[in-house]
């Protein structure tokens, strides 16, 4: 009998400003199949004040809809799993650690923060999934609760772009007080003309393409529009209910077909943004998708299991980009991840894997500058968009590229940040090791933990042949003498 390929489950949460989504997926050969959704109306772009806090009622109402989500993730191996944070705990992440430790608790996974850039991406990759025929020119558009994706692209996406625009935080500052129209005041139109005024450098982006909407404010128009069904919505529609709403007076008089009431609240703001993409973007018909950001995430999740993994590709692509030095690159990456196995032969894997694209990048800043390569480099990493990175994997690499050499800069630790000393010990050593980029073994070298300090242990011979290396050991050893676990060289 042919052997029958195991079926593999996959949970995505996607933790958004307005709303959570749980989505519960397998594969069956290549076709993903929607086991089991849920969503939870939270809104967590409301409780987010000036100071970027989140209000703990709002804390509250958010890890109810997690508790209730959780039993679905028991079952499932962690690295089958991803919670995604996008536009409203971007913004409090500075202040979330309590909130964020909480969701963890209740999850048993981490909280990924994710960028816009890759928020667009993977709504991309979610929007594809569901694609029919041929490749060709598609435009993409997701109006979330506190930001805006638009995504240009054929087989692979070409432009991404994300808003600071949203159906909450629009609700927030055009409708607060649920008015729409009020005498000579039109929130409504004022709402349409930021929204357009924030598209002004994007009036190309669906030129000649296929334009897809997705997500919540998109279907609920669709909805309206379509008589209760998701369909296609026509730039005539719209510009009618558009008009019809921008007369009503209150957002609680709005009296449309198949409107949700968990809707209601944000639908003037989501629809206003909605319409001032068909004017700004000249769109005369936009398809309706099923899918967004969580299938998304679950492809990117089967493909990190099966040597798919972007991440890989995203490094590798910097690495090309920047010409850096592959030779040298092979050299510390071998002996670091040799010092590792010696410390810690347990350690694992995500971290092994964090390891090798630090080295693979750590010398990314030469391209531009010698004398701060290191500051540059970590920069760079920490603020360029990843395809695939979250921010705390991202922040990780750069820590690590940072404190290469030198003085041990501190790290200022919160959720998901809590740098690991073993990788940047192994790090530092094999850097110094290759410093004048030659070839060495480590044979007669051992790295260890005694518990309370490091110890570097090294055959005097080898030592003798490389005086320039053991003066650079020694000095690294004063920099460790600072840390909580210091660095004991000994040569024998």
């Amino acid at each position: 009998m042919p052997t029958q390929t195991p079926i593999e489950r996959y949970v995505a949460l996607d933790l958004g400003s307005n709303s959570f989504h749980l989505l519960l997926a397998e594969f069956r050969g290549q076709r993903m199949v929607r086991l089991h959704t849920d969503r939870a109306m939270v809104r967590l772009a409301e409780g987010l004040n000036a100071h970027h806090h989140l209000d703990p009622a709002v804390s509250e109402r958010a890890l109810a809809a997690l508790t209730r989500f959780q039993p679905v993730l028991q079952k499932l191996p962690a690295d089958h799993i991803r919670v995604v944070g996008t536009n409203t705990l971007r913004a409090a992440a500075a202040n979330a650690d309590g909130f964020l430790e909480e969701a963890e608790s209740i999850l048993g996974v981490p909280v990924e923060i994710i960028s816009g850039i890759e928020e667009a991406r993977l709504i991309y990759s979610g929007v594809m999934a569901a694609a029919d025929g041929p490749p060709r020119l598609r435009c993409i558009i997701d109006i979330g609760g506190g930001s805006t994706e638009l995504v240009r692209g054929s087989e692979a996406p070409q432009q991404l772009q994300s808003l600071n625009m949203g159906c909450v935080s629009y609700s927030r500052r055009f409708f607060a007080d649920g008015l729409i129209s009020e005498n000579t005041v039109n929130h409504f139109k004022r709402a349409q003309r930021a929204a357009r005024a924030e598209l002004q450098e994007l009036q190309h982006i669906a030129a000649e393409a296929e334009v897809i909407g997705c997500s919540g404010s998109v279907k609920a128009v669709s909805r309206v529009l379509n008589g209760g069904e998701v369909a296609d919505i026509l730039r005539e529609d719209i510009n009618r209910l558009a008009e019809e709403v921008s007369q009503v007076e209150h957002i609680a008089e709005l009296d449309l077909p198949n409107l949700d009431e968990e809707r209601r609240p944000v639908f003037a703001a989501g629809l206003a943004i909605l319409h001032a993409i068909f004017c700004e973007l000249d769109i005369q018909r936009m398809e309706v998708s099923p899918y967004a950001i969580r299938e998304g995430i679950v492809h990117d999740l089967a493909g990190r299991l099966h040597g798919g993994d972007r991440r890989a590709s995203t490094v590798d692509a910097v690495v090309q980009r920047w010409q850096i030095d592959q030779n040298q690159v092979r050299r510390v990456n071998d002996t670091a991840l040799k010092l590792l196995q010696q410390l810690r032969p347990e350690f694992p894997l995500e971290g092994r894997q964090r390891l090798r694209w630090a080295i693979q990048l750590h010398e990314v800043g030469l391209a531009l500058t010698h004398s701060s390569f290191r500051k540059l480099g970590a920069y760079m990493i920490k603020h360029a968009d990843m395809a695939g990175f979250s921010n705390g994997e991202q922040e990780h690499l750069a820590y690590l590229v940072r404190n290469q050499r030198g003085t041990i800069k501190p790290p200022k630790e919160h959720y998901g940040f809590h740098p690991s000393p073993d990788l940047l010990l192994c790090l530092r050593l094999a850097c110094i090791i290759h410093r004048d980029r030659t070839e060495r073994t480590l044979q007669g070298v051992n790295l260890a933990d005694q518990g309370d300090a490091f110890r570097l242990q090294i055959a005097r011979d080898w030592l003798d042949k490389s005086p320039a290396i053991e003066e650079l050991l020694y000095q690294e050893e004063q920099h460790w003498q600072s840390q909580n676990r210091p660095l004991r060289l000994l040569a024998v």
